[in-house]
């Protein structure tokens, strides 16, 4: 680091400054200093510095899986804003398996972490435990409505299970399903199915439940369907929870001959890339993924810096309804 100092004509502090925030440098300072480690090939050694500070460079960030575009796409604006700001993200995935998260929690603490960030509420006595004796600033994400650990963004999904069984009232189904991943792998389909099924049955309507063994397979999904609609033939709307269930389901019916929405209206979740080129197009909710990365670093960062409002630390972002043809 002195090296590099000596060659950018900078002091040492003003490179570790750079090196940790380099947002609270001069762009020119920053522009030789950043040109001296070019030349030089210096490498920080992190684990170092770590020691020297008592934290780390890294902000821990534990999703339940990384196949879809929910959560990638929240994690490469939290990645690319914290990047900014001189920090590096270190990403876990569970598998929505709890005891694979506290194995995470237990790895990423042992970093010094400067950040960790969770999704959604519900964690291990052990994991609890470990997070309560730490001073560690902690961030739930993609989820709202119930107490957290320390700082939330999100929104409810209770309220999205509302939402789409309003759309479908309102369109004037009242025999309805719900197809769903299985609610002990995501909780957070089981509050989207209790909101709409609470909405549906208000309006005197009916909702049969069917969860899907393992993942969100649409060859399952399509059998799920058939024994479905063999044993409930009356049915007439379907709300699924989420968009890869919404389009095994959307198969079985065009393998069946049957129209969307005249046999069938069919709703999603997440809004994916795909929904707006299915046949018909999909019905679907929009989480705010992008925003979520961006709200979780500016808490973040505010936090570490000392300055962040206690009128701050809960973010409910909402979501959007997106109607097409599908219902």
């Amino acid at each position: 680091m002195g090296e590099v100092a000596q060659l950018a004509d900078v002091s040492p502090s003003t490179v570790s400054l750079y090196m940790r925030r380099p947002d609270e440098v001069s762009p020119r300072r920053a522009e030789k200093i950043q040109s001296a480690i070019d030349r030089l090939g210096y490498l920080p050694n992190t684990m170092a510095g770590g020691l020297a500070s008592s934290r780390s460079n890294v902000i821990g960030v534990i999703v339940p899986t990384i196949t879809n575009s929910f959560f990638s796409a929240t994690l490469e604006t939290l990645e690319r804003h914290l990047r900014s700001a001189g920090y590096q993200l270190l990403i876990g995935n569970t598998e929505f398996d709890e005891s694979r998260e506290e194995e995470l929690i237990r790895s990423i603490m042992s970093w010094n972490p400067a950040g960790l960030v969770l999704t959604g509420f519900l964690h291990s006595r052990q994991s609890l435990s470990l997070l309560a004796k730490s001073d560690t600033p902690i961030v739930e994400m993609w989820d709202y409505g119930r107490p957290g650990l320390d700082m939330v963004v999100g929104f409810s999904h209770h309220a999205i299970g509302r939402q789409v069984a309003e759309h479908m009232v309102n369109k004037g189904y009242r025999r309805t399903a719900f197809i769903s991943t299985n609610f002990q792998r995501d909780v957070r389909a089981g509050d989207r199915y209790h909101g709409f099924c609470e909405t549906v049955e208000a309006a005197g309507g009916q909702v049969v439940l069917r969860q899907l063994a393992g993942r969100s397979d649409t060859a399952e999904t399509g059998r799920l369907l058939g024994e479905l609609m063999a044993e409930h033939p009356e049915i007439e709307a379907i709300c699924c929870s989420n968009d890869m269930v919404a389009l095994g389901v959307m198969f079985e019916c065009q393998r069946r001959g049957w129209s969307i929405p005249g046999r069938l209206a069919v709703a999603g979740f997440g809004n994916q890339d795909f929904t707006a080129s299915t046949v018909p197009p999909m019905t679907s909710v929009e989480p705010p993924r992008l925003e979520i990365g961006q709200h979780i670093a500016r808490l973040l960062l505010a936090r570490l810096k000392g300055n962040l409002p206690e009128t701050d630390k809960q973010l409910d972002l909402g979501v959007r309804l997106v109607a097409r043809g599908s219902t």
